[in-house]
């Protein structure tokens, strides 16, 4: 059986040199295709480009130990909040999920793009500090208070990205 098999020449299958002929032809000419874009491409001087009216934003992923989440979000509503409003800094949105892994994703716009990470102590985060020593009578509260607000965190994350390519830019300043 083995020997008629092997011996069994099927013509459908063959490669008569026509076809390998035209199948090296085709090859040729597939490759003549892909080198002549980069030589075109390389002509060309690239041309410097920017993104236009788009926001840098930030997205942070928390997710609270369990049972937790109402002190903390009583925390974020009666301290930080109330600091970044009196210290004119914009509140990022906060989205409250009802499903998945995460509590709660809080959004913001970046004013000064990604240069904004290169301050290991922002102008703003110091007008926050300020407004919450002023708003809870001392710096100590303040510790107090942000160590409590940290210890109910079990984990978090957080994304840099851009708003504004494909739909309305998050507004860099967001008014509550």
């Amino acid at each position: 059986m083995t020997a008629l098999l092997v011996g069994h020449h099927d013509q459908s299958r063959s490669q008569t040199p026509s076809h390998t002929l035209f199948y090296a032809l085709g090859l040729v000419l597939m490759g003549l295709c892909f080198l002549a874009m980069p030589a075109q491409a390389q002509d060309e001087e690239p041309e410097p480009t920017r993104y236009e009216d788009v926001t840098w934003n930030y997205a942070i992923l928390v997710d609270y130990k369990p049972g937790k989440k109402g002190r903390a979000m009583e925390i974020v509503s009666n301290h930080f909040i109330p600091a970044y409003n009196q210290a004119g800094v914009p509140v990022p949105r906060t989205i409250e999920f009802q499903t998945g892994p995460w509590d709660v994703l809080l959004v913001g716009a970046m004013k000064d793009g990604p240069s904004q990470m290169t301050w290991e102590t922002s102008p703003q985060q110091i007008k926050i500090r300020k407004a919450l020593v002023e708003m809870m009578g001392s710096e100590e509260e303040v510790e107090k208070i942000s160590e409590e607000y940290q210890s109910l965190i079990a984990r978090s994350t957080d994304h840099l990205g851009f708003s504004g390519r494909y739909g309305p830019p998050i507004p860099k300043e967001v008014s509550e």
